[in-house]
């Protein structure tokens, strides 16, 4: 009997049913109106019966607050927009966005990706392709698309396997999204709903977007080691013994194109105008300037780490436009508006998935459902006698797996913050830690989920490479890179919490 006809590029297997089932989910909108609903109704019910909780540290009682309420429902008509416009991450994204528009669409960020094919040692190549790889979330999204083939043309012009360089791109940027040396707009935006969350235990938390800096600084380096070596050792050997892509060097060589000496001299200057940025917010931090420490307090309570959103805009803004200028895609200042006003086009989703998650976490933080759920949940785990650094590690886990069906990282944080957040503080950790815990879940099952469309993309150039590098190919040479770099950066993070190392500038691994 003859069996079902595959259709072109439909996944077959496992792999084909993580894709049904992640096509069955809906758009963040519709998930965040679900929750509202359920939230209303679940608040009636259980106010009915009379749910509470006693707070762990106040010892007070919670109880559930009913939003059948002529009160309740008059204020949450009369303050919907305000709940919208005040939402942290609205706070924080649009700004940030800013300045990076003028470094993404003046060109440097796309030639700083180039600066990649200054050296052909095995080894150095390898290092500064995932180094750069595992930074490039700076450039968002457009990274999955831009890097990985650039990468395989770079491999391909040193006489390496391209599908080695394409790998190695795609792996470094999808699983280093949850490293960096600089903050992002995905710092900011995580941060502001990490704040929302952790303020529906604490009224009194305050994050930014440096509080798991210090963490995620170190893990770039670690990240770009085990990516490499997993190249070299693992990858490339595999690549050589299955003969994929082998017969690729007979072809005709597209020659990789490094940066040509207009474009180095322009970034050159960028460099410096990217110093100058940090001389002036180092000169502001002297005593006497905006950024000084306070009486009896540190540059870190100040208003220095108060400001990162408006920093990070400068800090993206400034060498962009030095660029700009030297290469001439910026002929005068004003041509920087289109820039970004092109660049805030990207952000309209965001806006509107923004409105649906603060109308619901307002109101699921003032049912005290919330609060009473991660109680619950927060007593049972420390009943469990688990280590926090374990309770880290397996958050990690937890977060790589709800990535495989659902790649967004703001709409996912969204989601979960409410229930994670609190519940982890409860378990005595930092939402700082909770946040990094959840961008190394979020990133380093990128590569693998097949509901990234990213993934079709990548398939694509590999294909023109091999037509036999099918979706499971794809995967089985993907996955050495998420379960390596996932066993050591979660190795990694339990020896930063146990040597109670500092996540940021003023926030601890534990509470």
């Amino acid at each position: 009997m003859e069996g079902r006809k595959i259709k072109q590029g439909e996944l077959t297997g496992f792999y084909g049913l993580v894709e049904k089932v992640g096509n069955k989910i809906p758009n963040p909108v519709f998930m965040f109106m679900g929750l509202f609903v359920i939230t209303f109704f679940a608040s009636i019910i259980l106010a009915k019966m009379g749910v509470s909780a006693v707070h762990p540290s106040t010892g007070k009682v919670i109880k559930v607050v009913s939003l059948l309420d002529s009160k309740q429902i008059a204020t949450l008509l009369k303050d919907s927009g305000r709940i919208w416009m005040t939402f942290a991450p609205l706070l924080t994204v649009p700004i940030c966005t800013l300045g990076l528009a003028i470094s993404n669409r003046s060109g440097l960020l796309e030639v700083c990706l180039k600066a990649a094919g200054e050296t052909k040692s095995q080894w150095l190549l390898t290092m500064i392709v995932a180094f750069i790889g595992v930074n490039a979330n700076l450039v968002g999204d457009a990274a999955f698309v831009i890097f990985p083939p650039l990468m395989a043309i770079l491999f391909k012009s040193v006489n390496r396997n391209p599908l080695g360089g394409l790998f190695l791109g795609f792996a470094s940027v999808s699983c280093g999204f949850g490293a960096n040396l600089l903050m992002g707009s995905a710092d900011a935006s995580l941060a502001g709903l990490t704040e929302a969350a952790a303020r529906t235990y604490d009224t009194s938390y305050t994050a930014n977007p440096a509080m798991g800096w210090y963490f995620l600084f170190a893990s770039t380096f670690v990240l770009t080691v085990v990516l490499a070596w997993i190249n070299i050792k693992v990858i490339e050997p595999k690549l050589a013994k299955t003969g994929l892509a082998a017969d690729s060097g007979n072809k005709d060589i597209v020659e990789y194109e490094g940066m040509n000496p207009e474009q180095k001299r322009s970034a050159f200057k960028a460099l410096w105008a990217f110093i100058g940025v940090f001389a002036v917010v180092a000169l502001l931090c002297l005593p006497g300037m905006p950024f000084a420490a306070p009486k009896n307090g540190t540059i870190a309570t100040g208003f220095l780490f108060k400001c990162i959103p408006t920093l990070i805009m400068f800090m993206f803004f400034v060498p962009g436009y030095v660029y700009g200028k030297s290469i001439g895609t910026i002929k005068r200042f004003k041509d920087t508006i289109p820039m970004m006003e092109e660049e805030m086009k990207s952000l309209s989703s965001f806006f509107v998935v923004c409105f649906f998650a603060s109308q619901f976490i307002y109101i699921f933080g003032t049912s005290k459902i919330a609060m009473i759920i991660a109680i619950g949940c927060g007593k049972f785990l420390v009943s469990l006698g688990l280590p926090q650094a374990a309770l880290l590690g397996a958050f990690v886990i937890v977060v790589g797996f709800i990535n495989l069906f659902m790649t967004g990282a703001s709409g996912k944080w969204a989601l979960i913050s409410t229930m994670f957040v609190p519940m982890l503080m409860i378990a005595g950790i930092n939402p700082a830690a909770v946040q990094v815990a959840y961008r190394m879940g979020d990133g380093l099952t990128n590569n693998i989920a097949p509901t990234l469309p990213y993934l079709a993309v990548i398939m694509g150039y590999a294909q023109s490479y091999d037509t036999r590098a099918k979706t499971g190919t794809v995967m089985a040479y993907m996955l050495p890179y998420t379960l390596i770099c996932g066993l050591v950066w979660i190795l990694f993070l339990v020896a930063w919490v146990l040597l109670d190392l500092p996540m940021g500038p003023g926030y601890n691994a534990l509470l």
